[in-house]
């Protein structure tokens, strides 16, 4: 099930129909994602109210002894082997491990093993949760063909990921904010093609909203999204699903981050479910960045569709 790479090689991994684009100097890159990542003491408090909030809920408050157990077994014995999914806690989101290492290889191993990083309990873990919110790509796309869309809004892929990570990462109202170093390590997923953005441009050109997520195998999941304009995040998910189908994905996972974007469609997996469709679809990656050319603008409905939608 492992996910073996050689990250000096990502240059020949490229699938076909898939192009890398130019990328800027690498320090520019890096003082671009310094500022775009950085945590000032405001985040930061938010942050941690976060985390102090999560866990003063009555259910978080029983989960407390077996949570610190674990954490602190962990930096005790300090293993470099990710631990065993079917070991990870049944409460506090399936935590299962500290993240030691978010290089990219260590990242797509723990994905390819069914782990996803999260950070909601203050530092970042690896969870497997007993449940794995998923729907495959047909799914999402027949539910957003009854729904009417914002004529003018543009959708478009891997075009901006440091604004996508800092708004996904970061969404207000929501319960986790996630930390520089997490931002940064999916920064990197996305260099070495394995991470993916989604972009919602309004007719003026603006963000108003998009999600980011990590391609393993034959299976998406999206760790973030965030929405300005009612609709936005729910418009780039069904073009994301139409794309993913077009590319025979098994299936679109929604992370705990990104719940909000589309409940009604996301139907819950049993864990020991999942890891057996995820290591029957490994191998099927599609690495390398997703062309622009492919951006998708929505038309103004027609006098028909607005009768029909109404």
């Amino acid at each position: 099930m492992l996910l073996r790479l050689r990250t000096g090689n990502f240059g020949s991994l490229f699938s076909e129909g898939i192009e890398p684009e130019l990328a800027p100097p690498p320090a520019a890159r890096r003082l671009r994602r310094q500022a775009a990542f950085h945590e000032n003491l405001t985040v930061r408090a938010q942050r941690l109210m976060r985390v102090v909030s999560r866990l003063m809920r009555p259910i978080r408050v029983a989960d407390l002894p077996a949570t610190f157990g674990l954490l602190l077994r962990e930096r005790r014995v300090k293993s470099a082997n990710l631990p065993d999914p079917r070991g990870a806690l049944p409460s506090a989101d399936g935590l299962a491990g500290l993240a030691s290492d978010l290089a990219p290889d260590s990242m797509m191993e723990a994905y390819g093993k069914g782990f996803s990083p999260n950070a909601s309990l203050g530092p970042v873990a690896w969870h497997s949760r007993a449940d794995r919110f998923v729907a495959t790509p047909a799914d999402i796309a027949r539910a957003s063909e009854s729904r009417t869309e914002a004529a003018g809004w543009t959708v478009t892929f891997d075009h901006d990921i440091e604004t996508i990570l800092t708004r996904s990462g970061r969404p207000a109202g929501h319960s986790a904010i996630m930390p520089a170093r997490l931002l940064a390590s999916f920064a990197e997923l996305f260099d070495t093609g394995f991470a993916h953005s989604f972009e919602v441009r309004d007719e003026r050109g603006q963000t108003i909203g998009g999600g980011f997520g990590v391609a393993v195998g034959g299976v998406f999941t999206i760790e973030g999204a965030f929405e300005i304009a009612s609709g936005a995040a729910r418009l780039g998910l069904a073009h994301l699903a139409r794309r993913l189908g077009d590319w025979n994905f098994a299936l679109i996972e929604c992370a705990p981050g990104a719940a909000w974007i589309d409940a009604g469609v996301f139907r819950a997996m049993p864990r020991e479910d999942y890891l057996a469709l995820l290591a029957s679809h490994m191998g099927e990656e599609k690495v390398g960045r997703w062309r622009d050319d492919e951006a998708v603008t929505v038309a103004p409905a027609s006098p028909e569709d607005r009768r029909l939608a109404a």
